[in-house]
């Protein structure tokens, strides 16, 4: 007798078209892959392994915003909000983020020109019940009238949150001044206008077009789906049958647009820009033929390697040496849909670079004639060959959803059995089609130009409908297109070298069996002047490592003086190893060089044969830079640039910086750092450095393929360096502490208001200080912030639409923790306020009337989430350096929390609840940040509609110490845990009052921090003392 799997698969195997059991993978990938295509035409990949920590999927849709009807823009991307909220097999609105969220998850969605990508992570247990709540909305979508009004408010916030985005502007206005005719042209995001207003007007049902738009461009047939699980191939294979075998398959055909998205009335000219940031900017655009169907010969990337690159004989080497740039790169695959690509130039100017435009487009061609008379080199492209085999061999995982998510959204562009390596695939050298974007596309007759700066204000007459953004377009003089046309080849232009960076050995170091989770770092070393931790790799077995330093010396920070010329120093020693280290980057090296409030950060990472030779070339550089009069002026002037723009940032992003400010012991601002910058010499510098250099201490972790004694080989390098140059000294005790944080007092209130000159929108967060991080109070918050997030997000968001941005979770800063809400808004910040509030009084019932049932199935669901293991060695890398750093060293951290998570129980949140959470509570300690569109950003607008009025939902009472609330027009609070016609309370009204204290204004915070205490900082869980004091 057949068993009911064995029925089950049978039932199955007539539902398949094609089973792919051959897709390439790389050696070092022990997951087990299927890919199948169904009778309906899905394609689907299966990934199985056993020992995966979170199961995963996504479907991706092959249509995007350029099949928007031209009538009713956004329609694409208002689909993607509205399929979520619900199905007819599962109607409640929030069902699927109550699952997923509810059980250690998460998900997301995203909409581009010619894709529409959903995808979710969760708990692996629950992957059967998640696909076929997912399944539906492909199945049967609700598309609820009593949801769009409220998500088409989602809709318009994120465009709302985007509107000062200077990538989203020039990207948009791209888009508008290209050809009308052609679908690239249309604004794809959507907003109230384009998808209530207008078709309002025109008498349009947004319902019927969502509807419409569905049933025309959904198909099977256009959907690629990637499943991960612990479940074995088969097993998954059936899931997917179960769930998805009933999505309909219309039979529609892949869209291919037309192939050119300017037309030729709109090439060869210029656009001035002014963007909202400080910043310039120049791009040079070309339209190039679309080559997927001939992946594998790739003629774009070949380009991009040589146009893009930054080492000696380069574009970008020689424009640096004029002093017209800082940075720039080549792109040979941006915004490309099936029909058309583009290749595209861009460079950060300098303020000369910004003057000499016209003559840094001739330089361009003038390197494009080098590559013409050179010719297509094989050795260049077998160079680059090497290099995707490379990394595609010894590739890092992605966190599970981004993995499914951008395995779905490739599925389509390659043959199944290339799922994986098709991005690495270059095999089939095809000189021709280089040398044919060479002489018929990346010509002066066919490029378009945009030009960004602040310094454009006065000439810029127009204005883009969307973004609002100021530019003014003409065409570019006839004498530079003529020019550029006939370019004289210079001697500083070469080809590259062949690279010395390109690893060779890939052994692996460790004899020891592939371990079930990650070794803990051993410390190895210490004197005076180092500690060395070391963690051998035996999990993620790839011959790759990670080397973490940390210079301290607390000098980089005693007056907003020294912190401008610690940053200058990294910024100057990072400029001049760009030619060098290019090539190091195309290896498989990284580097990233920080400058912090105590000292200097230095990681190094990738491919473990060549990292020697990268770290003793940064050290050089480090220890002995020649400060270079134009190179100093130039980067002064950029760090000068990044300070002015802070009070340009997003709102929720300054508000998140504002409570960190605000908690730290001592912090300077921004205004404290400009007010400085400009009285800095190259000769104040040169100084600096010496007595920054001359003493400090370092901490390092060097994690990965390698063994102690190269460890131990690198620490010394280091030392014996810094030693041969400098007048080398142990770090004083005193000075190898962290900051401490502020303790807020008992009962507090306090508010802090910060301007904002770019946004229109206001953000809130509002931070409720809790205590010291231990095991025990860590647990406590997480399992706390766990239960919160869900519903705070369908109230806030999804069911009261406050704002796009809308989060809540702990909070960790210097030792100190507590639990935050952030809501970025268009309406009134009292109000705001007032909302979350409302809410936060709401959870202590939530959580009361939680059933038991749900309850632990949550706790359970973040104790997998808690110990899932991070997907690559650079991740985990990251977690253990964050223990070195913090002074904490707890590396086993995850198991040690979910052994006390595993033992909270409902009374233990509710008491962590009334203690600091609770309104009614005395030790309570508030500090909230409001950051308000400032008279700058407001500057210019009659737009009403940016402050939405709340007259008839508050009251308050004038002067007096409490704000009553009334509220009488809002949806109830919270949904119950249970599914109980949840419709129905949505639409109930809250009677509900609550009164909140009145707000203490923090006016002068230098004066407001001197009444405070801190707090001590969080110890070691590791018996190690103050490395210094051992000898001294």
């Amino acid at each position: 007798m057949p068993t009911e799997f064995e029925k089950q698969m049978s039932l199955v195997e007539s539902t398949i078209v094609r089973v792919v059991d051959n897709i390439k993978k790389s050696d070092s990938d022990s997951w087990n892959y299927r890919g199948l295509e169904l009778s309906n035409e899905m394609l689907v990949v299966l990934i199985s392994h056993p020992n995966v920590d979170k199961a995963a999927a996504a479907l991706d849709v092959s249509i995007g915003k350029l099949a928007d009807p031209r009538d009713v823009p956004g329609i694409a991307h208002f689909l993607e909000h509205m399929l979520f909220m619900g199905s007819s097999k599962y109607p409640g609105e929030n069902e699927y983020s109550k699952l997923i969220e509810g059980n250690g998850g998460y998900s997301n969605a995203r909409t581009s020109d010619d894709h529409t990508n959903y995808y979710f992570n969760i708990n692996p247990s629950l992957l059967p019940e998640a696909l076929d709540v997912f399944a539906q909305f492909f199945i049967s979508p609700l598309f609820s009238a009593s949801s769009i009004d409220r998500e088409l408010e989602a809709v318009n916030s994120e465009y709302e949150g985007k509107l000062s985005n200077d990538v989203r502007r020039v990207y948009q206005l791209e888009k508008s001044t290209s050809d009308p005719q052609h679908p690239y042209s249309r604004f794809g995001s959507g907003n109230s206008e384009s998808l209530r207003t207008t078709p309002k007007q025109r008498g349009i049902d947004i319902r019927q077009v969502l509807l419409d738009f569905y049933t025309a461009e959904y198909s099977s047939n256009r959907m690629s789906l990637a499943v991960l699980g612990n479940q074995s191939l088969d097993e998954l294979q059936s899931l997917v049958m179960k769930s998805f075998n009933d999505v309909s398959n219309k039979k529609l055909k892949q869209v291919k647009y037309p192939s050119d998205p300017y037309s030729e009335s709109k090439r060869k000219t210029i656009c001035y820009v002014v963007p909202v940031k400080e910043y310039r900017f120049l791009r040079i655009r070309w339209v190039i033929p679309n080559h997927k169907d001939i992946y594998y010969c790739n003629p774009e990337s070949y380009l991009s390697h040589l146009i893009g690159h930054g080492g000696d004989g380069s574009l970008l080497s020689y424009l640096k040496k004029l002093g017209f740039t800082t940075e720039g790169w080549a792109y040979g695959e941006i915004n490309a849909a099936p029909g058309f690509n583009f290749f595209t130039v861009g460079f950060v100017l300098t303020i000369e670079g910004l003057s000499r435009w016209e003559e840094i487009i001739y330089i361009v061609y003038q390197y494009i004639a080098m590559l013409r008379k050179e010719g297509p080199k094989q050795w260049i492209f077998d160079e680059c060959k090497n290099f995707n085999a490379m990394h595609f061999q010894f590739r890092e995982k992605e966190s599970a959803a981004n993995f499914v998510s951008n395995l779905a959204l490739r599925m389509r562009d390659y043959p199944l059995t290339e799922c994986l390596s098709g991005p690495y695939e270059i095999r089939e050298f095809r000189p021709d089609l280089i040398i044919e974007e060479l002489n018929e596309y990346l010509i002066p007759s066919k490029m378009r130009v945009f030009l960004e700066s602040k310094e454009f204000s006065s000439i810029a007459t127009e204005k883009e409908k969307w973004y609002g953004t100021q530019y003014k377009q003409e065409y570019l003089p006839e004498e530079l297109i003529k020019r550029c046309k006939t370019c004289e080849l210079i001697p500083e232009f070469h080809l590259p070298k062949p690279n010395e960076f390109i690893p060779t050995d890939f052994q692996l170091f460790s004899n020891e069996e592939h371990s079930a989770r990650p070794q803990l770092p051993i410390k190895i070393k210490e004197n005076e002047f180092c500690r060395l931790f070391y963690g051998e790799d035996t999990f993620y077995r790839l011959p790759k490592a990670y080397l973490y330093f940390e210079l301290r010396n607390p000098l980089g920070n005693v007056d907003p003086l020294h912190s401008n010329m610690n940053t200058l120093y990294v910024e100057l020693v990072k400029d001049s190893l760009t030619e060098i280290v290019y090539p190091a980057e195309l290896g498989g090296l990284q580097y990233k060089l920080y400058a912090l409030d105590h000292g200097i950060q230095l990681t190094v990472h990738g491919f473990n044969h060549k990292i020697k030779q990268l770290l003793e070339t940064i050290i050089d550089h480090m220890v002995n830079i020649k400060v270079n009069p134009q190179r100093f002026e130039i980067m002064k002037e950029k760090v000068k640039r990044s300070l002015q723009n802070f009070r340009r940032d997003d709102p929720d992003e300054m508000a998140r910086y504002g409570v960190g400010y605000l908690t730290a012991q001592h912090q300077w601002n921004e205004d404290e750092l400009l007010s400085c910058i400009d009285s800095i010499t190259a000769h104040d510098l040169d100084s600096f450095i010496t007595r920054m250099l001359t003493r400090f201490f370092t901490d390092s972790l060097m994690y990965g393929n390698l063994t102690k004694d190269h460890a131990l080989e690198y620490m010394s390098l280091i030392e014996q360096n810094f030693q041969e140059k400098r007048f080398y000294q142990p770090l004083f005790p005193g000075m190898w502490f962290n900051q401490r944080e502020l303790t807020l007092p008992e009962g507090c209130n306090y508010a802090y208001t910060m301007p904002n000159d770019a946004h229109k929108l206001h953000a809130i967060k509002i931070y409720l200080q809790c205590f010291q991080q231990t095991l025990e109070n860590n647990a406590l918050l997480e399992l706390f912030c766990h239960f919160v997030d869900e519903p705070c997000f369908d109230q806030l968001r999804t069911k009261e639409q406050l704002g796009y941005v809308v989060s809540s979770g702990a909070r960790r800063s210097r030792g100190v923790q507590g639990f935050s809400v952030t809501v970025q808004s268009s309406r009134k910040l009292d109000h705001v306020n007032q909302r979350i509030e409302l809410f936060i009084d709401s959870i202590r019932d939530y959580i009361l009337n939680m059933p038991d049932d749900v309850f632990k199935k949550q706790r359970e669901g973040y104790m997998v989430k808690k110990v899932e293991i991070p997907k690559s060695m650079h991740s985990q890398g990251d977690i253990f350096w964050n223990e070195i750093t913090k002074h904490q060293f707890c590396f086993d951290r995850p198991q040690l929390e979910v052994e006390i998570i595993k033992s909270l129980e409902r009374t233990d949140l509710l008491q962590f609840y009334d203690q600091y959470i609770s309104l009614n509570s005395i030790h309570r300690r508030k500090l909230s940040v409001h950051v308000n569109p400032s008279a700058i950003a407001l500057q210019g607008t009659n737009d009403k509609k940016s402050i939405i009025n709340e007259e008839n939902t508050e009251t308050i009472t004038a002067g007096g110490v409490e704000h009553t609330v009334k509220l009488t027009e809002q949806p109830l609070i919270i949904d119950t845990i249970t599914d109980k016609d949840s419709k129905e309370k949505e639409n109930i009204i809250s009677e509900k009052q609550i009164n909140l204290p009145k707000e203490e204004w923090i006016d002068n915070v230098h004066v407001w921090k001197s009444k405070l205490s801190c707090y001590p900082l969080a110890q070691s869980y590791e018996k190690i003392d103050i490395p210094v004091l051992y000898k001294l």
